[in-house]
Parts: structure tokens; C-alpha cells; sequence
């Protein structure tokens, strides 16, 4: 397992460009579309459970927020989650740390 990789500056060839729609102008940035991973990757997500809600059936529904590798929100959320032993592992913040750094 590894990080997803970096996109560099010239990859992404970052540019101000000058727009004039009718009488504005104003600066846009612009980047090129890179693709950080190939499609068919597997991704492995980070999320702690922050509480949990009724589904209909009265089985309980995860409420999550998406984490960085050092336990920060992203701002990303999810409320309807089920979790189940085949699609989700549980890591504690160390080794969740661990994976980033390679131990």
C-alpha cells in the first residue's frame, strides 16, 4: 500500500487566464485534467464513525467523516453507511498513520 501520488506543478500545467465575458474581466485559474491513479485502481478511505442512525428495517446506519492520515476531517461526510466484515476494515489512528509512513 502507498499514497495516492502527487500531481506536479508542470503536470497540471497551473495558469492564470484573463476572461471577458461583455464588459467584465476578471482572472480564472486553470489546470490541465490529470488522473492521480489509473481507472480500476483500489482505493482504501479513511473514515471514523461519528454515531449512528435507524435504517428502516431498525438495523443501524453508520454516520461517517472522511479523515486524513492524521485523523483531521476533510469536510466530507456520509450518514448511511452499513458496515460489514467483507467491505471495511477497522485500523486504529496509529496504524492508519503507519500506512502513510511506510511502517
Amino acid at each position: 500500500m502507498r499514497p495516492v501520488r502527487s500531481i506536479t506543478t508542470k503536470e497540471e500545467n497551473f495558469r492564470t487566464v484573463e476572461l471577458v465575458p461583455g464588459d467584465l474581466r476578471f482572472l480564472a485559474s486553470r489546470r490541465d485534467p490529470i488522473e492521480p491513479e489509473p481507472i480500476g485502481t483500489i482505493l482504501i478511505m479513511a473514515f471514523r464513525i461519528t454515531g449512528y442512525s435507524p435504517d428502516c428495517d431498525g438495523s443501524l446506519m453508520a454516520e461517517v467523516a472522511n479523515i486524513d492520515k492524521n485523523g483531521k476531517t476533510t469536510g466530507w461526510t456520509e450518514d448511511r453507511l452499513g458496515l460489514y466484515p467483507n467491505d471495511a476494515l477497522v485500523a486504529t489512528e496509529e496504524e492508519l498513520k503507519g500506512l502513510f509512513e511506510g511502517d
